[in-house]
């Protein structure tokens, strides 16, 4: 089972329209030795599009430190595309450019929530191939110039795992499932020109009272199934959740590896992790038979209202794990998993 955590970077993943917090010294290299040393054996590392286009060359040093790093402790990567409340253009989120939010949508503080209607508005549009840069390129290819990069970067890494399309993908219209999955098809057939390592494909993020189910999810899987897994996110990782996502996966055109590439106790203000918990969900994971998993998440930036993410603490400016990530190294003894 691959077992981690996610990892948050600097270069890779630093905010187009707000300053991003430097990290403390020698973080990657700290961070990366420390994963070594207690049992993780595969991080998921968030990165963003906006963050490519804001310094091209700051990110690409940022993955080459990142990758080196795994290639020297023996950590595998999967590098995931991320977005997170779409872009920090709309508001406090990060993921998609400037290059592709300028056109449509005023510039909103990036402290402030994204607008619930801009953010519909975006969405429909993507996945109707409504959206367009700055340039008149269409968003689905411009995202795809930015993957396509990625991928030529880490490919030849030993530590490269494989790619994740889209993180939480979102949809307004019941409708929109099947469009992501043409979606993720397009992706993926442009990329298995260049790779033929894991190509990951994350469950989609339903609002405004679509439909959340199985079935729905499973219309958004790709058709092309060559050496695809299924990322589900779960906080927390109840009995029901794992039914759930275990369920899309028999639902697909062809039964997938499950991944869980995102979980915790949950996502609400004062949300604790205890040892106790960790490894229930670890327990929970191998009963289900799921090919890995990753926690969130390793950060130098502390979360002010989920004390559950604060894997890590900073002390004499160097990374240090914290508490929850003590547990969560604890579990994986309790429960078999620890490598070393």
């Amino acid at each position: 089972m691959l077992i981690g955590t996610n990892f948050h970077s600097y270069g890779s993943a630093v905010y187009q329209n707000k300053i991003s917090p430097v990290p403390p010294e020698n973080y990657v290299e700290d961070s990366f030795g420390m994963f070594a040393d207690n049992g993780i054996t595969c991080v998921r590392v968030n990165i963003h599009w906006e963050s490519w286009e804001f310094d091209i060359n700051q990110f690409h040093e940022d993955l080459h430190l990142v990758a080196e790093a795994a290639d020297k402790y023996g950590i595998m990567c999967i590098y995931d595309n991320h977005q997170w409340e779409c872009s920090s253009w709309i508001g406090y989120g990060i993921g998609m450019p400037n290059s592709i939010m300028y056109r449509y949508y005023e510039k909103r503080s990036a402290d402030r929530e994204p607008n619930f209607d801009t953010k519909k508005d975006f969405w429909n549009r993507w996945w109707n191939r409504e959206i367009k840069t700055i340039h008149g390129v269409d968003g689905w290819d411009a995202q795809l110039v930015y993957l396509i990069d990625i991928v030529k970067l880490l490919e030849k890494h030993k530590s490269t795992f494989g790619f994740e399309i889209l993180n939480e993908p979102e949809v307004f219209r019941i409708s929109d499932y099947r469009k992501v999955g043409h979606y993720h098809d397009y992706i993926i057939r442009e990329l298995r020109k260049i790779t033929n390592k894991p190509i990951f494909f994350c469950w989609v993020l339903p609002h405004g009272g679509v439909i959340d189910n199985s079935v729905f999810q499973a219309l958004a899987s790709p058709t092309i199934m060559d050496n695809v897994i299924y990322d589900g996110h779960s906080y927390p990782p109840s009995i029901l959740r794992m039914l759930y996502l275990r369920l899309t996966t028999l639902l697909m055109a062809k039964i997938v590896p499950l991944y869980i590439g995102e979980f915790g106790s949950g996502f609400t203000n004062g949300s604790i992790l205890t040892e106790k918990q960790v490894c229930q969900y670890l327990e929970r994971f191998k009963k289900f038979g799921t090919c890995g998993c990753a926690l969130w998440r390793w950060s130098y930036i502390q979360d002010r209202n989920i004390p559950a993410f604060n894997l890590t603490r900073i002390i004499d400016n160097r990374i240090q794990p914290g508490i929850p990530f003590t547990y969560f190294r604890n579990a994986l003894r309790t429960t078999g998993l620890y490598s070393k």
